[in-house]
């Protein structure tokens, strides 16, 4: 699965933490954004090389600032080609809110896609056994309200241009090694080992 479809799906319901293929080198970010992010880097190659002795037992939470400076290198570090940003409001109850701008360039578009893009949303997730479900409520394209489905659209346009399987947002995604749930509160991920 490419990194624009796991974030496009992943990443808007704090799964960006999935984003578990290994790291080549850095790419443009801040030291000071690094800096924020590797408590979250640290801990993860932690749990995939040293899993909990009873799975479920163990947890680590984490600040927004923490999870969003870790997208934001996952994004460089992957050199993403068509998520440029993504940043993510954490709130009670596995909900969060969010900000992805995508920018799909004119190759990849030719006129059926608009080439930038802002999606905004609100949504819900489930996590489970190691895996993440999307369930969104609210999406808009700019200050366009706008269908889930239609994000599924952007996926599978993405993906055929590709040459890839195309995904849904309601497909169950991988988390990193390891790790098994991920709960949010106001402010806070917190990852279930």
């Amino acid at each position: 699965m490419t990194m624009t479809r796991r974030l496009l799906a992943s990443a808007v319901a704090v799964s960006a933490l999935a984003a578990a293929l290994p790291l080549r080198a850095a790419g443009q970010v801040p030291a000071e954004v690094r800096a924020k992010a590797a408590p979250v880097f640290a801990a993860l190659a932690k749990i995939q090389l040293d899993p909990a002795s009873a799975p479920g037992s163990r947890r680590l939470t984490f600040s927004e600032a923490e999870f969003n400076a870790y997208v934001a290198c996952r994004l460089a570090d992957e050199s993403e080609a068509y998520v440029k940003s993504a940043e993510f409001k954490l709130l009670a109850k596995d909900r969060v809110e969010g900000h992805v701008a995508i920018d799909l360039g004119k190759a990849q578009t030719s006129g059926v896609l608009p080439q930038k893009q802002d999606l905004l949303f609100t949504a819900g997730f489930e996590t489970r056994e190691g895996k993440i479900r999307i369930t969104m409520d609210k999406l808009f394209l700019g200050t366009q309200p706008i269908s889930p489905a239609f994000v599924d659209i952007v996926i599978g346009v993405v993906s055929r241009l590709q040459g890839v399987e195309p995904t849904t947002l309601g497909d169950w995604y991988d988390l990193p090694a390891g790790v098994l749930r991920l709960e949010t509160q106001p402010g806070k991920v917190v990852i279930i080992y």
